[in-house]
């Protein structure tokens, strides 16, 4: 499993839009870490990488799903926290979106309605003043 240590916010979002880059259409990316431990700062970046507008970006604590709209199509980016990982079923995932859009879940669990078989895990934890991030890609590209 690869690992990093960011440093501050700045490396945490260049350390999203690097790994954005290697996410093709239909990927998702399932996020973990403790409350602050820089998944939204992560996911700036991330659509930065995509093309978007990083500015955009907000936590979804409590709107639990937000769209943002890049270059190549859709990210969506949710966060699990309040509902709970089976909470993404509920929300319809699966009916609106496509293979074509990338996700981002924070507080995902392992299962869900994922769009896709192209599923890569992000789990950041605070290590001092910064953070440190440790990676799963999958070994294969998407389903067409």
């Amino acid at each position: 499993m690869p690992e990093v240590f960011l440093p501050d916010e700045r490396a945490t979002e260049a350390h999203g839009e690097a790994l954005a880059r290697l996410t093709p259409p239909g990927g998702a990316w399932l996020l973990s870490g403790d409350l602050g431990a820089g998944k939204t700062t992560w996911t700036r970046g991330f659509l930065r990488g995509l093309g978007g507008d990083p500015e955009e970006v907000a936590s979804p604590t409590y709107a639990v799903l937000h769209r943002y709209e890049h270059p190549g199509g859709r990210l969506f980016h949710l966060d699990l926290y309040r509902p709970g990982p089976g909470g993404a079923w509920s929300l319809g995932l699966e009916e609106i979106v496509t293979a074509a859009d990338r996700l981002v879940v924070e507080w995902a669990g392992s299962d869900g309605p994922w769009p896709t078989t192209w599923v890569a895990s992000l789990h950041l934890r605070t290590e001092g003043e910064g953070r440190r991030a440790e990676w799963t890609l999958p070994d294969r590209p998407p389903a067409p």
